[in-house]
């Protein structure tokens, strides 16, 4: 994706910003959560994903993919 701006004609939403996380795209998620945050500030959620993400940024890891069980 890459590049996300606040003054970009697009529509943000949590589950955009999840699916990046997920993939790994951890500044676009970032910048998701912050544009935001900023529309709903009352949202504390946001704040605990934006610090997560930010220690997983400066970390440079991947988040843990889920483990599939074998039968």
């Amino acid at each position: 994706m890459g590049n996300i701006k606040a003054g970009d004609d697009m529509f943000f939403t949590i589950t955009m910003a999840e699916v990046l996380e997920d993939q790994g795209h951890y500044e676009d998620a970032l910048m998701i959560y912050k544009i935001l945050i900023d529309t709903t500030p009352w949202d504390q959620s946001l704040n605990l994903r934006i610090d997560k993400l930010k220690s997983l940024a400066e970390r440079g890891k991947r988040r843990p993919q889920k483990q599939d069980t074998v039968a």
